[in-house]
């Protein structure tokens, strides 16, 4: 999150990812950063177990999220 900020803050978009248990981790951590609106991606848990096809699904849950945030 704080290297998506300080590039935020340098005018290069971001998204960030994080999987639903770290949801409120991440918001407070766009609170500390000065950034309580920053959009991020949020996914399900867990990612380091998943096949391929099962982080193919976490893509197509994050892809929309994540262009919503880079292009509005």
């Amino acid at each position: 999150m704080q290297d998506a900020a300080a590039l935020e803050k340098l005018g290069i978009p971001c998204s960030v990812l994080v999987t639903r248990p770290f949801n409120t981790q991440a918001r407070a951590m766009t609170n500390l950063l000065a950034m309580p609106n920053y959009e991020y991606a949020v996914i399900g848990h867990p990612m380091g177990s998943l096949n391929e096809q099962q982080v193919m699904a976490r893509a197509e849950e994050a892809v929309p999220q994540c262009l919503s945030h880079l292009i509005g």
